[in-house]
C-alpha cells in the first residue's frame, strides 16, 4: 500500500536519499501533502479568479462603464507593496526548492521544493491583476474571493510552518524556515486589508456579509468610492498621477498617451490640459498663504520676524517626508550591489569545492550562492532607479510648489504694495521683479537638492564603513581623498561665484548699451555711428568674456576634479591595501571596493552645489521675508484674491449690500463696500493717529469729501506732502485741478486713490440722495499721466474687463478719435498692442488710456493731465467729445488734473493747488476775481490755442497723421516680417493668427529637431583643433581607464596564486598601474583645457557674428522686430551659450564615451555579449527617440509659457495704481494663476518625462545586468573559461549603465534644447544688412551741396509698393527747400532715401557729381547732417554725445554749444563738457535735447542739413529759437524741412509739395501762393 502511494506521488515528491537516510518517511510525507495543499490552493484561486473574471467582463448584465480616473480605494499603494514583496519572497522560495534540490544531486526532479513557489508567484500577480479590476469596476463585492483566498493561505503556511519546526526537518538558520514566515506576515496583512476593505464596503451598502459571491458579484458595489472626485470631473485634467494605480504611478505609465502623441506630431500647450488641485496655483497660494498669517500671527505676539523656513517645512512636510523616504531607500540600494557583487565573484573563486549538504539549505548558503546573488543585484538595481527617479520627481514637485506658492505671494504682496515703496527708492520694479524670478528659482533649485544635506553625509558614512569591511584601514585613505578634494571644489565654486557677480556686472553693462543702442538705432544710422557703437559694446564683451573665461575654467577645473578624484582615489586605496593589511588583492575584495569607491563621487559632486544652492536660498529666504514685511496701502486687507475664480465662492447678497446703504452722509463711520460687496475693516489702527475714514455708498451731493486731511508717501514719514486739505468734490460734474510743477495735484489723486498715507483727517464717498449705489457702479476710473496699456488688444484694454456693447464702445471710440487709428489694423480692434504687438504712439495710448475710463461704468472718473500727450486739435476733440460729451452727459463726475488753462471755464469747480496745499476752490468767475494773475495766463492760453488751431491746423493734422502712417508701416512692414519669417523652416504662430490682429502674438516657436546646419555652425566658431581635441581627450581618457581596470583585474587574480609573495606582485602591477593613473589624469585635464576653449570660442564668436550684423541690418528690421525679442537673443540666449552648454556638452561627451566603453569592456570579456546587447540597445535606440521627441517640445513650452508669467508681473508692477483705482486685482491675480499653472503644467509633464524614461531606462539596465552577470557567471564556473576578476569587472562596469544610458539621453535632449539658442542667434547672424561697401569720395565732399533727384522710386521692401514714384527734382548749393504733403505722401520717405535708410530701387541721387549709392554707406551718413524728429542723448557726458569720435577740440565744442544757445546751460555744471548724461538725455528737456542735436549738426560742418520734422516735439518758443539759429549757423549750407507746421517753411526759397510719393509742385512760397489752383496754396488757406 505504502508502495502505491509512493508511486502516486513519486511526481510531486519523490522520495530522496537523504530523507531515506533519514529513516524519516513520515516526515517527508507530511511535508509533501502540505506543499501540495499549498499546491493545490494556488491553482485553484488562479481558475477560479480567471474564470469570474471572465464572467464579470463578458457575461454580467451589470457591466458598469467607469471613468478614465480610478478612484483608489482605501490601502490602495499598501497593497501594491505587499503584492511586490510576495513576489519577491516567492521567487526567493523557488531559487531556495531549486537550490534545494540541486544541493541534494538527486537525478529525479523534486517538484514540491519550487512548484508551490511558481504557483504561489502566478497566484500572487493574478490577484493584482484581479485587484485592479475590481477597483476599475468599482465592484469591491469581487474581494470576497481574496478574502477566501488569503485566509486559506494563511491556515495552510502556519501547518506548514508547524510543521518545519515539529519534526525538526529545517534548523533555525534554514532559508525555508525564514521565507515561510515572512511570507505568512504579508498573507495576515493582505487579509486585515481585505477584512477593512469588505468591511467598509458592505456596512456602506446596508447589507450583510454574503459569501454567495456567484450571485451578488455583479450587484455589490461600494457607494462610498463610486463618486469621483470633482477634479477627476474635468474633461481636459489628464494629469492622472493621482488617478492611475500604483504600478502606473511608480513607473509613470500613466505618460504613455503623451508620448504616444509627441511621436505621432509637435506637442502643444493644448495637448497638455490642466493640472490636478494638488498641482495647482490656487491651492498651493492658499495653504500656504493660510500658514503664513497663523506664522505671522503668532511671531507677532512674541516680538519676532516669521520664517519663511518653517511655513516651507509645516505646508510641505508630507512631499518632504515622502521624498526622504525614497532617497533613503535609493541610497541603501546602492550598497547591495557591491556587497553582492563581492558574493559573486566569492562564488566564482570558490566554484567546485566541496561544501557541506544539509537537508534544507540555510540562509548562508541561499545568500552565497552567485546566481541568486546576480538576482539580487538586478532587483536591487531596478529597485534602486526605480527609488532614484521618484526622488527626483518628488523633489521637483516640492520645488515647483514652494515656487508657485513664492510666486503668488510675492504677487500677492505687489499687489497691496504701498507705491512709495517702488518710486520712493526703498526698492526698484527690477528687485521686485527678480523675487518672482532669481529668488524664487533659487529656493527651487535648493529644494531639488533638498535631501543632499543629509544623504550626503549619510552615503559617506555608510560607504566608508562598508569599505571598511573590504580594505580595511585603506577605506580611510580613501575617504581623506574625498575630503582633501572637496574643500578644494567649494574653494573653486567660491571663487566662481564671485566671478559670476562679475560677468554679471560686464553683462548688466553689455545689455544696458545694447538697450540703447537699439532704442537709438534709427538715429545712429542717420549719424553713420552704428559701428562705433558696436564697437563700444564688444569692449565690453571683452571684459564680459573675460569673466566668462574665469568663471568656466573654474568649471572645468572641477570637472577635472571630479574625473580625477576616483582614480587617485583607487590609486591610494590598491597601492596602500598590501602594506597596510599584508595580504594580497583579491577579485572579489578589489571589485567590491572599486564598485563602493564610485559611489563616493556623488557626494564629492554635489557637496559644492549643494551648499551654493544653499547659500543663495538661503539669502533669497531672507529676501523674501524683508519684501513681505514691506509697507502696503491702506486698502491693502480688502482683498482676497481667490473669489475671483474659485467657483464654490458665494456671491455677496443683497441684504449685506443694502445694508451698508442704509448709512448717512454725516461723518458716519461706515465700512467700506468694495464692487463685490465684500464689508472691509478700518483703514488704520495707529494710536497715535486718527484713523482714515473711507465711506462709499452714502446718499450725497456731493461725490467724495476730504476734511483736514493730511498725506504723506511713506508710512514711516511724519512731514506730511498735502496738508490741510478739504475738499469737497461735487457729485456729477467736472472740477478741475491747476497748478505749477510739483505743487501736489498728482498726489491729491494718488491720496483720493489710497495711495497715500493718511496722516489725519478723512475721505468720503458718496452718491445722491436719489440714487442707490450698486457694486457695478462704485468705485473709480483713473486714466494716468503716463498711461498704462495692457499686452492684449485694443479693445480689451478698453474694455478692461466690462461686457461688451458695440453702441456704447462705438461712441467711446469717436469720441478719443481712435477710429482712423483702429482701421489701418489689421485685425481692428482686435489687433494686440504693446511690446508683443502693435506699438502705439505716447498719444495713442494715451487715448486709449482715457477711452478705458469713458467705457467704465464707475461714477468718478479721475484723469491725470491726459491732454499733455495730444496735440491741440487731438486734445480739444477729445475734451469737447469725450470729456464733456460722454462723461458729463452720462452725469458722472469727472477731476481732471492739467496745464491746459484754455478750458477752465468748462469746469464747474476750479481747484488750485501750490506747495502741497488748496489755495483755492471755486468756480471760473471766483478764480478770475481772487487771482487774476491766473486769469490773465488762462486768456493768453485762449489765445495760443486759437492761433494754433487757425494757423497750423496742418500742424494737428499732421501730429496725429503721422502717428498714423507710422502706425501703416508697422502694419506692412510686420506682415512682411511674418512672411520672411515663415519661409524658414520653422513653424511660425505669426502668420496663422495675423488675422486676428496677431501680428507678432508669441516668440517663434520652433518645432522639429535642431537642424545639422546649426550643429556645424557652432562646431565652426568653436575652432577645429579644439572642437577635435575636446571629445578625442575624453576618449583617450576612457581608453587609459579601461587599460587601467583591466591592469587592476590582472593585479587581483596575481592574489589568488598562492606562489606568488606580496612584494613580488606589488612590484609587477604597482607602477604601470601609476601610470595609467598618471595618463588618465592628463586627459583629463586635456579635456577640461580644450572644453574650456572650444565652448569659449564659440561663445565669443556666435554673439559676434550676430552684433555685427544686426547693427548692419536695414531700419525696416528694427520698425518689425520688437526691441524686447532681439534683447532676448543678446541677453538670455547669449547667456545660454556663454555658460551653460559647456555643461551640458561636456556631460554629453563625458557620458557618451563612458557608455560606449561600458559596452566595449563586457563585449571583451564575453564576445557572446555582443549578440545578446544588440536587442536591448535596439530598445534603448528606440527609447531615446520616443523620449526626445516629446520631451524636447516639453522643453520649449516650458520656456515659451515661463515668458508670459513675468510678462504679466512686470505689466501689472508698471499699473498697480490703475488697478487698484479699479478694483480690478482680483482679475489680474487669476490671470497670473493661469499663467503659472500653464507653465508649471509643462513642467511637470517634462520632469514626470524624465521619471518615465529612467525607469524604462533602469528595466533595460536590469536586463543588461541580468545577461552580463549571467553570461560571465556561466562562463567562470560552468566552462571554466573566465576567471572570477573578469567577472567582477564586467559587473562593475554594467552596473553603471543604466545611469550613465539615462544621463546621456537626458543631456542629449538638453543640449538639443540649448541648441535652440544657438539656432536663433544664427538667424540674427544671417539677417540681410545694408550694403555698405563702395568707392570712397573726394575727403572734402560734399563741398558745394548740390543735390540731384534722377527719376527716384523708393519702396521699403520688395514685397511692398513704392512710396515714391520717379521723382525728378534739382537742389542748388545753399538753398532751403521746404517739403510739405499730407500723410503717406512720402515726404520722410524722400529725406530718408538722400540717407539710404530706404533703398531706391530706381533711379539715381547724386550729391556734388557723385552717386551716393556707389559710395560706402557709413561714409554717406558721417558726411551729412541732420537734426531728427525724436531727439535722443546716449548715456555718457555731453562731451561723447557731441563727439563720439573724440576728434574735435574743446574749443570747438563750446562753440556748437554756444551757437546751438546751450552755453549758459552747460557752463553752470561743475564739470562742464563732462556732465553726465542720463539714460535717454532724461535729465535734460526735450527742448535742450533737441538744441543738442543742433550742436552735432554743426559740429559735422557738412554742406546739407536735413531737418525731419525737427520742431514737431517742442514748444512755440523753442521752436523759435531753433529757427533762428538754424538760419544763422547754416546761412550758407543746403537745408531741407520737412514741415510740422506751416510756419516753419514759409520762408523757404523753395518748396516741394508731394502726393502719394509724386513731386506735384516744386516752386517758391511766392509764386506757389500767387496760384490758387496750387496745393501749396489750398493748405494755407485751410489754416485760416
Amino acid at each position: 500500500m505504502a508502495t502505491e502511494d509512493d508511486n502516486r506521488w513519486s511526481w510531486f515528491c519523490h522520495k530522496t536519499n537523504i530523507s531515506s537516510e533519514a529513516g524519516d518517511d513520515g516526515a517527508y510525507m507530511s511535508e509533501c501533502t502540505v506543499n501540495f495543499a499549498a499546491f493545490l490552493l494556488h491553482l485553484l484561486f488562479v481558475i477560479i479568479a480567471c474564470l469570474v473574471l471572465i464572467w464579470r467582463r463578458w457575461c454580467c448584465v451589470f457591466r458598469n462603464v467607469t471613468s478614465p480616473y480610478l478612484i483608489k480605494w482605501p490601502g490602495h499603494n499598501a497593497r501594491w507593496v505587499l503584492s511586490f514583496m510576495l513576489m519577491v519572497l516567492a521567487s526567493a522560495s523557488f531559487g531556495e526548492g531549486f537550490l534545494t534540490e540541486m544541493a541534494r544531486k538527486e537525478p529525479s526532479p523534486q517538484l514540491q521544493f519550487y512548484l508551490p513557489a511558481c504557483l504561489l508567484l502566478i497566484a500572487t500577480i493574478i490577484s493584482m491583476l484581479y485587484y485592479q479590476l475590481a477597483e476599475n469596476w468599482k465592484s469591491p463585492g469581487l474581494l470576497c474571493l481574496l478574502l477566501a483566498y488569503w485566509f486559506f493561505c494563511i491556515i495552510i503556511n502556519v501547518v506548514r510552518i508547524t510543521h518545519l519546526i515539529q519534526e525538526n526537518v529545517a534548523g533555525s538558520d534554514a532559508a525555508i524556515l525564514w521565507i515561510a514566515v515572512l511570507i505568512l506576515v504579508l498573507y495576515i496583512l493582505l487579509l486585515v486589508l481585505e477584512l477593512y476593505l469588505v468591511t467598509l464596503t458592505f456596512s456602506g451598502n446596508g447589507s450583510q456579509m454574503n459569501f454567495l459571491i456567484m450571485f451578488q458579484i455583479c450587484r455589490i458595489r461600494g457607494k462610498q468610492y463610486d463618486a469621483p472626485s470633482s477634479e477627476s470631473n474635468n474633461d481636459d485634467m489628464w494629469y492622472t498621477e493621482f488617478y492611475v494605480s500604483f504600478l502606473y504611478y511608480i513607473t509613470f505609465w500613466w505618460m504613455n498617451w503623451l508620448f504616444k502623441l509627441g511621436f505621432q506630431r509637435p506637442l502643444e500647450i493644448k495637448d497638455l490640459g490642466s493640472l490636478p488641485k494638488n498641482h495647482r496655483a490656487e491651492h498651493l497660494y492658499e495653504i500656504f498663504k493660510v500658514d503664513f498669517q497663523k506664522e505671522l500671527e503668532y511671531t507677532t505676539s512674541i516680538g519676532k520676524s516669521p520664517s519663511v523656513w518653517k511655513v516651507f517645512l509645516r505646508v510641505f512636510k508630507d512631499e518632504i517626508f515622502w521624498a526622504g523616504i525614497t532617497r533613503l531607500i535609493y541610497d541603501l540600494m546602492c550598497l547591495v550591489g557591491p556587497l553582492a557583487l563581492n558574493g559573486v565573484v566569492a562564488y566564482a573563486i570558490a566554484y567546485g569545492e566541496e561544501i557541506e549538504t544539509h537537508y534544507y539549505i540555510t540562509v548562508k548558503e541561499f545568500f552565497s550562492n552567485g546566481y541568486i546573488l546576480i538576482g539580487v543585484i538586478v532587483l536591487a538595481n531596478i529597485c534602486q532607479y526605480f527609488m532614484w527617479q521618484q526622488n527626483l520627481y518628488l523633489s521637483n514637485v516640492i520645488g515647483v510648489h514652494i515656487r508657485t506658492s513664492l510666486q503668488t505671494m510675492v504677487y500677492d504682496k505687489a499687489l497691496r504694495l504701498s507705491s512709495y515703496s517702488i518710486s520712493g527708492g526703498s526698492m526698484t520694479v527690477g528687485e521686485i521683479t527678480n523675487h518672482m524670478s532669481t529668488d524664487a528659482f533659487n529656493v527651487f533649485y535648493f529644494c531639488q537638492r533638498l535631501h543632499y544635506l543629509w544623504a550626503v553625509p549619510f552615503r559617506l558614512i555608510t560607504v566608508t564603513a562598508m569599505l571598511y569591511l573590504q580594505v580595511d584601514l585603506a577605506s580611510f585613505l580613501a575617504l581623506g581623498t574625498i575630503l582633501i578634494a572637496v574643500p578644494i571644489q567649494l574653494i573653486t565654486a567660491r571663487i566662481q561665484t564671485k566671478k559670476q557677480e562679475l560677468v554679471m556686472e560686464n553683462s548688466d553693462e553689455r545689455l544696458k548699451q545694447s538697450n540703447e543702442m537699439l532704442l537709438g538705432i534709427k538715429l545712429l544710422k542717420m549719424y553713420g555711428w552704428e559701428e562705433m557703437f558696436c564697437k563700444a559694446i564688444e569692449a565690453v564683451r571683452y571684459l564680459e568674456m573675460s569673466s566668462i573665461f574665469s568663471y568656466n575654467g573654474c568649471y572645468s577645473f572641477n570637472v577635472f576634479v571630479v574625473q580625477c578624484t576616483p582614480i587617485l582615489m583607487n590609486l591610494v586605496v590598491y597601492t596602500s591595501y598590501p602594506y597596510i593589511t599584508g595580504k594580497t588583492l583579491e577579485p572579489n575584495t578589489t571589485f567590491a571596493a572599486l564598485s563602493l569607491m564610485n559611489l563616493l563621487l556623488e557626494p564629492m559632486y554635489f557637496v559644492p552645489m549643494v551648499t551654493s544652492l544653499l547659500v543663495n536660498a538661503y539669502v533669497g529666504v531672507r529676501r523674501f521675508e524683508a519684501f513681505f514685511a514691506a509697507p502696503e496701502t491702506e486698502r491693502s486687507h480688502e482683498i482676497h484674491w481667490t473669489e475671483y475664480f474659485s467657483k464654490d465662492k458665494k456671491k455677496p447678497t443683497d441684504s449685506v449690500h443694502q445694508r451698508n446703504q442704509q448709512n448717512h452722509c454725516a461723518n458716519e463711520k461706515t465700512p467700506i463696500l468694495h464692487a463685490n460687496g465684500t464689508d472691509y475693516e478700518s483703514v488704520l489702527s495707529q494710536t497715535d493717529q486718527e484713523a482714515t475714514r473711507l465711506t462709499r455708498g452714502l446718499k450725497c451731493n456731493y461725490a467724495l469729501k476730504i476734511v483736514n486731511g493730511d498725506f504723506t508717501w511713506g508710512s514711516d514719514s511724519s512731514a506730511p506732502v498735502l496738508k490741510d486739505i478739504n475738499l469737497e468734490i461735487p457729485y456729477g460734474e467736472l472740477t478741475m485741478v491747476v497748478g505749477g510743477v510739483g505743487s501736489g495735484k498728482s498726489s491729491l489723486l494718488s491720496a483720493i486713490l489710497g495711495e497715500m498715507t493718511t496722516l489725519k483727517g478723512s475721505i468720503t464717498f458718496g452718491t445722491r440722495e436719489n440714487e442707490t449705489a450698486s457694486p457695478s457702479s462704485t468705485g473709480i476710473a483713473y486714466g494716468a499721466q503716463k498711461a498704462w496699456l495692457m499686452n492684449a488688444t485694443l479693445r480689451n484694454n478698453v474694455l478692461f474687463g466690462i461686457p461688451y456693447n458695440q453702441g456704447r464702445y462705438r461712441k467711446v471710440i469717436d469720441s478719443c478719435a481712435l477710429k482712423p487709428d483702429i482701421d489701418i489694423l489689421p485685425g481692428g480692434d482686435m489687433t494686440e498692442i504693446g511690446e508683443k504687438g502693435i506699438n502705439l504712439s505716447g498719444g495713442q495710448k494715451q487715448r486709449v488710456s482715457v477711452a478705458r475710463t469713458l467705457y467704465s461704468n464707475k461714477p468718478i472718473v479721475l484723469l491725470d493731465d491726459p491732454l499733455s500727450a495730444l496735440d491741440v486739435n487731438v486734445g480739444g476733440h477729445l475734451f469737447r467729445e469725450g470729456i464733456m460729451g460722454r462723461l458729463r452727459k452720462a452725469n458722472r463726475t469727472v477731476v481732471l488734473v492739467t496745464h491746459q488753462l484754455q478750458y477752465l471755464q468748462k469746469a464747474e469747480k476750479i481747484i488750485i493747488m501750490k506747495e502741497g496745499q488748496i489755495t483755492f476752490q471755486g468756480n471760473f468767475e471766483d478764480m478770475a476775481r481772487s487771482d487774476p494773475g491766473l486769469y490773465k495766463r488762462w486768456k493768453e492760453d485762449v489765445v495760443a490755442a486759437t492761433d494754433s488751431e487757425l494757423s497750423d491746423a496742418l500742424s494737428g493734422e499732421e501730429s496725429a497723421a503721422d502717428e498714423r502712417a507710422l502706425l501703416r508701416r508697422q502694419v506692412a512692414e510686420s506682415l512682411m516680417k511674418s512672411h520672411n519669417e515663415q519661409s524658414m523652416n520653422k513653424s511660425t504662430l505669426a502668420m496663422e493668427e495675423s488675422a486676428k490682429g496677431k501680428l507678432i502674438e508669441t516668440e517663434e516657436l520652433a518645432r522639429g529637431s535642431v537642424s545639422a546646419n546649426t550643429y556645424w555652425y557652432y562646431i565652426r566658431n568653436m575652432g577645429m583643433f579644439w572642437a577635435i581635441s575636446f571629445p578625442s581627450a575624453r576618449l583617450l581618457q576612457e581608453v587609459f581607464n579601461i587599460t587601467r581596470n583591466f591592469w587592476l583585474s590582472d593585479w587581483a587574480e596575481a592574489g589568488l596564486d598562492p606562489n606568488r609573495t606580496v612584494e613580488d606582485i606589488n612590484k609587477e602591477f604597482v607602477g604601470p598601474y601609476i601610470g595609467f593613473a598618471s595618463a588618465c589624469f592628463v586627459m583629463a585635464m586635456v579635456m577640461a583645457i580644450s572644453m574650456l576653449f572650444s565652448t569659449w570660442n564659440a561663445a565669443k564668436d556666435v554673439y559676434l557674428q550676430m552684433l555685427r550684423n544686426i547693427t548692419k541690418a536695414p531700419n525696416r528690421f528694427f520698425d518689425t522686430t520688437p526691441i524686447g525679442r532681439i534683447l532676448n537673443r543678446f541677453s538670455s540666449d547669449t547667456q545660454i551659450i556663454d555658460t551653460k552648454l559647456i555643461l551640458t556638452l561636456g556631460s554629453v561627451v563625458h557620458f557618451f564615451w563612458t557608455f560606449v566603453f561600458a559596452i566595449i569592456v563586457n563585449s571583451i570579456i564575453t564576445p557572446i555579449f555582443i549578440a545578446e546587447v544588440i536587442p536591448i540597445i535596439a530598445i534603448y535606440v528606440v527609447l531615446a527617440m520616443f523620449f526626445i521627441r516629446s520631451s524636447r517640445e516639453l522643453q520649449r513650452l516650458d520656456s515659451v509659457t515661463r515668458s508670459p508669467v513675468f510678462a504679466h508681473f512686470s505689466e501689472s508692477l508698471g499699473g498697480l495704481t490703475t488697478l487698484r483705482a479699479y478694483s480690478e486685482q482680483k482679475k489680474f491675480f487669476g490671470t497670473l494663476l493661469k499663467r503659472i499653472d500653464t507653465n508649471n503644467t509643462a513642467f511637470l509633464y517634462l520632469q514626470a518625462g524624465y521619471g518615465w524614461l529612467g525607469l524604462q531606462m533602469s528595466i533595460c539596465g536590469g536586463l543588461v545586468v541580468l545577461v552580463v552577470g549571467l553570461t560571465t557567471l556561466l562562463q567562470a564556473t560552468t566552462f571554466g573559461s573566465l576567471d572570477s576578476s573578469s567577472v567582477g569587472l564586467a559587473l562593475t562596469y554594467v552596473l553603471m549603465v543604466s545611469v550613465q544610458l539615462f544621463n546621456l539621453v537626458r543631456f542629449a535632449a538638453d543640449t538639443e534644447m540649448q541648441m535652440n539658442p544657438v539656432e536663433r542667434v544664427q538667424y540674427y547672424a544671417g539677417v540681410p544688412t545694408e550694403h555698405y561697401g563702395g568707392s570712397e569720395p573726394p575727403s572734402d565732399w560734399p563741398s558745394l551741396g548740390a543735390i540731384q533727384i534722377e527719376h527716384v522710386s523708393v519702396r521699403y521692401d520688395k514685397t511692398l509698393p513704392p512710396v515714391l514714384q520717379d521723382v525728378t527734382v534739382y537742389v542748388q548749393p545753399g538753398e532751403k527747400v521746404g517739403i510739405c504733403g499730407r500723410t503717406g505722401s512720402g515726404k520722410s520717405s524722400l529725406t530718408l532715401s538722400l540717407l539710404r535708410i530706404i533703398e531706391t530701387f530706381k533711379g539715381k541721387i547724386i550729391i556734388d557729381g557723385e552717386n551716393i549709392a556707389l559710395m560706402p554707406l557709413t561714409t554717406l551718413r558721417q558726411r551729412m547732417s541732420i537734426i531728427p524728429q525724436d531727439p535722443i542723448l546716449f548715456t555718457g557726458t555731453i562731451r561723447t554725445n557731441l563727439d563720439p569720435n573724440s576728434s574735435k577740440s574743446d574749443k570747438e565744442l563750446w562753440n556748437a554749444l554756444e551757437i546751438a544757445q546751450l552755453k549758459p546751460i552747460v557752463s553752470e555744471f561743475d564739470l562742464g563738457l563732462d556732465t553726465p548724461v542720463s539714460e535717454g538725455g532724461e535729465n535734460f528737456s526735450v527742448g535742450q535735447r533737441q538744441l543738442f542735436c543742433l550742436a552735432r549738426a554743426f559740429l559735422r560742418n557738412s554742406r546739407v542739413l536735413i531737418m525731419d520734422e525737427a520742431t514737431a516735439s517742442i514748444d512755440y518758443n523753442t521752436e523759435k529759437l531753433l529757427q533762428e539759429v538754424v538760419a544763422s549757423a547754416f546761412e550758407d549750407k543746403t537745408v531741407l524741412t520737412i514741415a510740422h507746421r506751416v510756419s516753419t517753411i514759409r520762408e523757404s526759397d523753395t518748396i516741394w509739395v508731394l502726393s502719394n510719393g509724386e513731386l506735384i509742385e516744386c516752386d517758391s512760397p511766392g509764386n506757389l501762393l500767387a496760384r490758387e489752383s496750387s496745393e501749396f496754396y489750398s493748405m494755407v488757406q485751410a489754416n485760416k
